[in-house]
Parts: C-alpha cells; structure tokens; sequence
C-alpha cells in the first residue's frame, strides 16, 4: 500500500460514484415526470422560457397564459410612484378564461422576491389590479391601491371562487 492510500479510500471512491449516479438518475426522472404534462405542471407556452399563467375557477383550470397570449389582450397603462405599469387588468384576464363572476380570487407566485400570495374581494378586483410586465419575463399584480408590500412578482397561478 502506498502512502496516503488506504482500503477505506479505495473503496469509497466507488461508493461515491454510485452515489452521485443514483442521485443523477432520480433529479433526470423528476425532471422528466415534471415535464410530462401532469395537472399541476402547464406545459410550456409559447415564450421560450416557457412561463405561464394558470387560471382556475373552483380547481378547474380555464386557461394557461404565455406572456404572448397576456399580451394580446387588452392592455392598461397606471402610474405607480413615478413609474409606468403596463399590462392587462386580472378584470380582463379573467373574463378571457370565462370567468365573469368572483367571489374572491388568490393570486400566488414564485415566491422569491416576496410573500408570493395575494387574496382578492371581488369588490378589490373590480377596483383594477393590474399584471404587470417585468424585465425578467413574468407579471406581478400591482394596483395604485395596494401597499408594494402587498405586489405579487413572478405570478404562476391566479385562482378564482
């Protein structure tokens, strides 16, 4: 046996490899799963990052939402200290999946850079929240009404009741 070597090393070099290809085959298969389409995962839109907006009423989805689909409904521009927000009113997004009447609507999101949940009155969504484009290729909803605490970036889902 030479110096610095030893049975141990010999045989945990093999046993780390193992390891780390079972750890490769399993994040592969979860990956692969994710990407097949199952009910909570939409299928990737026509942005080429493949994000979208799901939009449900009482579980059942009614829409899934590219950045090209938000963007070809029709836009509204506020003012919000100082700064320009451009998008469609979760008014119109709504009605475009058929949805007319709300009880409430649950707005959640990525969660990275904030709560990632927002619940809405009827009364709130008719008073024009707003999605907003971002430079990162997502929408938050923001309205002049709500605290910027209270924003939701990075939206992935909007459920109405």
């Amino acid at each position: 046996m030479s110096a610095g070597s030893s049975p141990a090393g010999r045989r945990g070099g093999p046993v780390v490899l193992a390891a780390a290809v079972i750890v490769a085959v399993v994040v592969a298969a979860w990956v692969l799963q994710a990407g097949s389409g199952g009910e909570d995962v939409p299928p990737a839109g026509g942005s080429p990052s493949g994000y979208s907006v799901t939009v449900r009423k009482g579980g059942e989805v009614r829409g899934y939402y590219d950045l090209a689909a938000l963007r070809a409904l029709p836009q509204a521009t506020v003012v919000i200290d100082g700064k320009e927000q451009e998008g469609p009113l979760l008014r119109t997004l709504l009605e475009d999946a058929g949805i007319d009447r709300v009880a409430g609507v649950s707005v959640i999101g990525a969660g990275v850079r904030d709560g990632g949940r927002l619940a809405l009155t009827a009364a709130q969504v008719d008073r024009g929240v707003q999605l907003d484009f971002s430079r990162r290729g997502t929408v938050k909803v923001c309205a002049p009404w709500l605290d910027r605490s209270e924003w939701v970036r990075d939206v992935i889902s909007i459920d109405a009741e």
